[in-house]
């Protein structure tokens, strides 16, 4: 018997969907996809509470933030790509909400006179 030189068909992260949010993992992720597939909103529900309870148990350090449970929620709805039709306590956050950029600082636009000294100098 002969063996066959066909490679196995290995599966690697490059050629996988990209990971939305790192810290939770791709398994998290995966189950977030089933989730959104569900067709009844009362498994959602159960299935989407017992994601956030593992979202909890994975990152033990967001639970000394006042609002632990708001930010897994928004986290659930982040990596759904805000899909999932879920009853959250919380709002459901939009993509505008969650991507804000800060308004631009505005520069001093005065001459320093000893700049190897610089601005702290200048001012004693």
């Amino acid at each position: 018997m002969a063996l066959q030189n066909t490679p196995a068909p290995f599966d690697y992260n490059s050629t996988r969907n990209k990971l939305i949010l790192s810290e939770y993992g791709r398994n998290v992720q995966n189950m977030v996809k089933y989730i959104c597939a569900l067709p009844s909103k009362d498994e959602r529900n159960r299935y989407a509470q017992v994601v956030i309870d593992l979202m909890g148990f994975l990152n033990p350090h967001l639970r000394d933030v006042a609002d632990f449970k708001h930010k897994l929620w928004d986290h659930l709805h982040i990596i759904s790509d805000y899909k999932i039709d879920v009853d959250s306590p919380y709002p459901k956050p939009t993509p505008e909400s969650i991507h804000l950029k800060p308004e631009p600082l505005g520069y001093p636009h005065q001459r320093i006179r000893y700049k190897h000294y610089g601005k702290t100098i200048e001012l004693m």
